[in-house]
């Protein structure tokens, strides 16, 4: 709406000036300028990362220096009043859901894109038949020549992996959604802190 009623008000403008060439292009870009800082003054947020806050430190001192630099350069912020902050502790091998593949859907939710963009799906860990039948699973390619659904490319995650692990557990695929993404919309106020067992935060937090 606000777009325009400044398209409007421009035609106006350009009613009651003279026919000049040079005035009309003036009040042509002066306008135009106008409507794509409003449109992109909608779309701006800030990005910060907190290495120097938080990484390989303890989560209750990257959070209260994350806080102390809110309160200090509010303006980087928003001037939001705090922070909504998710902590969670990365996955281990010893931990439940150890045997589920995450993978990592396009901003459109429809296909996979894998963390780098580049449809690799990565397993951290190794896959053991027994206590010393160990062997290392994946990457999977799920952009071949166009990016996979994800059943598609579930299906060839565990055909390539087709027997039980000394737990008698087989591999699970989950989809993630992208920061960005519809499920997933960025939002500034968040920070993500990905912690070890410990409490040490092992990922740069940022807001997003």
């Amino acid at each position: 709406m606000k777009a325009a009623q400044t398209l409007t008000t421009a035609a106006a403008l350009l009613c009651a000036l003279p026919t000049s060439v040079v005035a009309l292009s003036k009040v042509e870009t002066r306008n135009l300028d106008i409507v794509e800082d409003d449109a992109s003054r909608g779309l701006m947020h800030v990005t910060v990362d907190f290495k120097d806050e938080c990484l390989h430190k303890h989560k209750d001192v990257c959070i209260a220096a994350i806080n102390a630099k809110l309160a200090a350069y509010p303006e980087l912020f928003e001037h939001r009043e705090a922070f909504e902050f998710e902590v969670n502790k990365v996955r281990e091998a010893t931990d439940e859901g150890y045997n589920i593949v995450a993978m990592r859907l396009n901003a459109d939710e429809t296909t996979v894109g894998g963390l780098l963009g580049d449809g690799m799906i990565w397993y951290p860990y190794e896959w053991c038949l027994a206590a010393d039948d160990c062997y290392t699973v994946g990457p999977w390619d799920c952009d071949v020549g166009i990016p996979l659904l994800p059943e598609q490319c579930c299906k060839m995650i565990q055909d390539s992996v087709p027997h039980e692990d000394v737990n008698g557990n087989y591999l699970e695929c989950f989809t993630e959604f992208p920061i960005g993404s519809p499920s997933n919309p960025v939002n500034p106020g968040r920070v993500s802190i990905h912690t070890d067992a410990d409490g040490i935060v092992v990922h740069i937090p940022k807001n997003e």
